[in-house]
């Protein structure tokens, strides 16, 4: 199913894309931003949940500042100064985190308006074109995404760019996950897993040291699993990026699981990136069903490492002109009884 979602200032309209199985799992997502705006799964009585955060208003997407349910590019997360060195040219983009970097490629593929090439109940295309010099990058560069459900109750998130010259880029998707529903308040009570034994660095503006050290020993180490409510004791929570691989497109099932104890709701996570950003951050704003608050949502950023593009030790994100840059991301929702 398709529907107007919003009418932009300049006279252009966003529309709602369903995809839908026969009980009803599924999901509604814009061509604004490419932004998932609700996302249904059942909990352990047969009850649908929306278990994604998003606006109460469809037209906040347009700037939409949490990145609520977006696709964001050309690099997501965080680009140390803003500025890149390529084949011997420095690149400098616009410095849109107040700590002193380029967040999520600054004028972000989250505001664009994406072109639907395909449309079925189960299945979204949506197509960019992203021009040369666009928000300081290099190469005129092509991406596609698909988003994709099936009967087993898996969402899928897959990409693929291409530039005419040699450029630099990564795609992830922003969903702010809650398993007891948009409306759920604070996750305290869900527990995660992560399959990973190693995490970059940061410094004390989010900027990526260059080390990745093991998190044996550490409230990095999830391998084992732990209540989200522990580490917002401990450590107030986190915005960091897990190590999954040291290479791109190893794919990896189980790199991380979710359990909610009162939905009955388990979300488990299998991707081909070698990186995922734990992000347990509040969501200011009125959300769907009321306001979000601190501690309402986690996102599981599945990216390359951060700052890639200053750490030549760091799987690179270089993307030659004519090759293919791609990834894919599943998420499966299972119920416990």
């Amino acid at each position: 199913m398709k529907k107007h979602f919003f009418d932009f200032e300049d006279g252009r309209s966003a529309c709602l894309y369903s995809l839908r199985l026969a009980d009803g799992f599924g999901a509604d997502i814009t061509d604004c931003g490419g932004c998932i705006v609700s996302l249904f799964a059942p909990d352990r009585d047969g009850k649908l949940r929306d278990v994604v955060l998003g606006w109460k208003d469809p037209a906040k997407y347009i700037k939409n500042p949490p990145f609520f349910g977006a696709l964001v590019g050309r690099v997501p997360n965080r680009i140390s100064n803003g500025r890149f060195e390529l084949d011997g040219v420095t690149y400098q983009m616009v410095l849109n985190d107040k700590r002193g970097s380029t967040l999520h490629g600054g004028f972000s593929f989250a505001h664009r308006l994406w072109q639907v090439t395909k449309h079925t109940a189960t299945e979204l295309e949506l197509y960019l074109k992203s021009p040369h010099g666009d928000a300081g990058f290099p190469g005129e560069l092509e991406v596609k995404v698909r988003y994709a459900i099936t009967e087993d109750h898996t969402f899928e998130f897959a990409f693929e760019m291409t530039s005419d010259r040699p450029t630099v880029a990564d795609l992830t998707n922003h969903a702010y996950f809650n398993l007891d529903g948009d409306n759920g308040g604070e996750c305290d009570g869900h527990f995660i897993r992560l399959a990973a034994d190693r995490y970059t660095e940061i410094n004390d503006i989010a900027q990526p040291t260059g080390r990745c050290p093991e998190v044996t020993g550490t409230y990095f180490d999830l391998r084992k699993g732990r209540f989200l409510s522990e580490a917002f004791a401990e450590c107030g929570g986190y915005d960091h990026n897990f190590v999954l691989d040291d290479k791109n497109n190893v794919y990896h099932e189980n790199s991380a699981m979710v359990y909610s104890e009162k939905s009955g709701i388990r979300m488990v996570m299998h991707t081909d990136r070698p990186g995922v950003q734990l992000y347990t951050g509040g969501a200011g704003g009125e959300g769907k069903n009321g306001k979000y608050g601190p501690r309402c949502a986690f996102c599981l950023e599945t990216q390359n490492w951060p700052d890639a593009v200053n750490h030549p030790e760091f799987p690179s994100i270089r993307l030659e002109a004519g090759e293919k840059m791609h990834g894919v991301t599943r998420y499966q929702f299972q119920v416990e009884k």
